[in-house]
């Protein structure tokens, strides 16, 4: 899991390089490990001593990063949220027809880079969650209106902006779980969410009547 290296909390500017990256590699292992962890078990289930341990630091490296936890949780939904917010948007200015391969691609690429932050979302408390809440509202909203775009455009199985979206929240993540470890899983993840969402009638000449 790659992110944006965030600066310690309570430091002074550091421009060495050798500093720099040190400090690189103690967050990336911190995410890693605090990732790993947490997508396995929920969150509330990891200590802040397992990720000290697994990621090799020490508790005061850690909380130069973290107040708590719940900082940590953030730290690693919330670029999920904001990568697909620009995705998103980007596709509702778009064709109607991009839309579901735009969002099927959008959640592949999610998986391939934050797999760890995706299996965590189902899991987060209310307190980590009520934080992430601008950001999670900004991805719905955006992909609100990339199917309402496609609604519009008639390429929705059920018409439905809204019962779309339902449908993404309730199979995207489950699907990608359940086509992993599969040799064939990004074609079958695709065409799964594919015949889910898009309508099937879209695109074809239809007989005129005689």
């Amino acid at each position: 899991m790659k992110s944006t290296v965030r600066k310690p909390r309570r430091r002074s500017p550091v421009t060495r390089p050798a500093v720099l990256d040190r400090r690189s590699r103690a967050w990336e292992a911190i995410l890693d490990v605090a990732g790993r962890l947490m997508a396995e078990r929920g969150p509330a289930a990891v200590s802040v001593e397992e990720i000290l341990l697994g990621a090799g630091i020490s508790r005061g490296t850690f909380y130069s990063y973290c107040r708590d936890k719940s900082d940590l949780v953030v730290a690693i939904i919330e670029p999920v949220f904001a990568e697909g917010t620009q995705r998103l948007a980007e596709l509702a200015r778009g064709e109607p027809g991009a839309v579901v391969p735009g969002i099927i691609d959008l959640y592949l690429d999610l998986w391939a880079r934050h797999r760890h932050a995706l299996m965590m979302i189902p899991q987060v408390d209310k307190a980590a969650f009520t934080r992430l809440g601008a950001a999670h509202g900004s991805f719905a909203g955006a992909m609100q209106q990339a199917l309402q775009l496609a609604a519009d455009g008639g390429r929705l199985r059920n018409g439905s902006a809204a019962w779309s979206f339902r449908v993404i929240a309730r199979t995207a993540v489950p699907l990608l779980r359940v086509y992993d470890d599969h040799p064939e899983g990004q074609r079958l993840y695709a065409e799964s969410l594919a015949a889910l969402l898009g309508n099937p009638d879209a695109g074809r000449t239809r007989a005129v009547p005689r």
